[in-house]
C-alpha cells in the first residue's frame, strides 16, 4: 500500500524535469489555462499553415525530417531525472517560425499519444516551443552576418532555452499556487517546491550547455556540406554602381 500510495503522489506531481515544455499528466491543469493555451495554439498554427500553402512536397518532406529528429533526441534521456534534449533552437532556425509551429506541434502531439505527458499540455508545450522559435531565428539572423554559422546558431539556440526556461518556471509557478486536489503534491509540499526550483535551475544550465554544443556542431556541419540550407542574416543594402 505504502508503494502505491508513493506511486499515486509521484504520478500526481510536474512529471519529468525538462525546461523546454511540461510533462503533466491530464486532469491537473486548470480548465482556463490549458484551454487557453490550446486555443493560442491552434491561432498561431492556423496562421503558419495559411503562410505554408505554396510549399513544395521537399519542404514538408523536410519539416517532417526535422521533426523525426527531435522525436529522437526527446527519446534520450540525459541523466536519471530524464531530461533531454528538443533541438527547438536548431530546428526553428533552419525552418523558421512559421515552419517550425506545425512541426512542433505535430511532436506535442506524438509525444502525448505514447504517454510523454498529458494532452491538456500540447497547447501550452507548442507555445512554449514557439518562443523558442521566435528568439532563437530572430538572434540567429542577427548573429549570422558576424559569426560563423556554429557560433551563431549555438548562441541563438542558448538564447531559445533562456526563454523557455523561464516561460517554463513562470507555468509551473502558477500552477503550483493554483487550488488543487487534497492529494499531497509538489504544490502542497515546500520542501518539494524548493527541491523542484533547485533542481530545474541547475538542469537548465546543463541543459542549456547541452543544446548550445549540439547546435555548434549542427551549425558547423551544415556550413561545410550544405550551407543552402542556413538562413542568412539581415538583408544589406546593395550598393548603387556608378553609371
Amino acid at each position: 500500500r505504502g508503494r502505491g500510495r508513493r506511486g499515486a503522489r509521484r504520478r500526481a506531481g510536474l512529471g519529468r524535469l525538462t525546461m523546454s515544455h511540461l510533462h503533466i499528466p491530464d486532469g491537473l491543469l486548470p480548465l482556463a489555462l490549458w484551454a487557453g493555451g490550446l486555443v493560442l495554439a491552434l491561432a498561431l498554427l492556423a496562421r503558419a499553415s495559411h503562410l505554408a500553402r505554396a510549399h513544395s512536397p521537399q519542404r514538408i518532406a523536410y519539416q517532417g525530417a526535422l521533426g523525426g529528429l527531435m522525436l529522437a533526441a526527446m527519446a534520450i534521456p540525459l541523466g536519471p531525472l530524464e531530461y533531454h534534449l528538443t533541438l527547438a533552437g536548431p530546428v526553428a532556425i533552419l525552418l523558421g517560425v512559421a515552419g517550425a509551429l506545425p512541426v512542433f506541434f505535430v511532436v506535442g502531439a506524438t509525444l502525448a499519444l505514447v504517454g510523454h505527458g498529458g494532452f491538456t499540455v500540447i497547447g501550452i508545450n507548442t507555445l512554449l516551443l514557439f518562443a523558442v522559435a521566435v528568439v532563437a531565428r530572430g538572434a540567429y539572423r542577427l548573429l549570422a552576418p558576424h559569426l560563423s554559422a556554429g557560433w551563431a546558431m549555438a548562441l541563438a539556440s542558448a538564447a531559445g532555452s533562456l526563454t523557455s526556461g523561464v516561460l517554463w518556471l513562470i507555468v509551473v509557478v502558477v500552477m503550483l499556487r493554483l487550488p488543487t486536489d487534497p492529494m499531497p503534491t509538489l504544490a502542497t509540499v515546500p520542501a518539494r517546491t524548493e527541491l523542484l526550483g533547485a533542481v530545474a535551475l541547475s538542469l537548465w544550465m546543463v541543459g542549456t550547455l547541452i543544446e548550445a554544443l549540439v547546435a555548434f556542431g549542427i551549425g558547423r556541419f551544415l556550413s561545410k556540406v550544405h550551407p543552402a540550407l542556413l538562413p542568412t542574416g539581415p538583408a544589406q543594402p546593395v550598393a548603387r554602381q556608378p553609371v
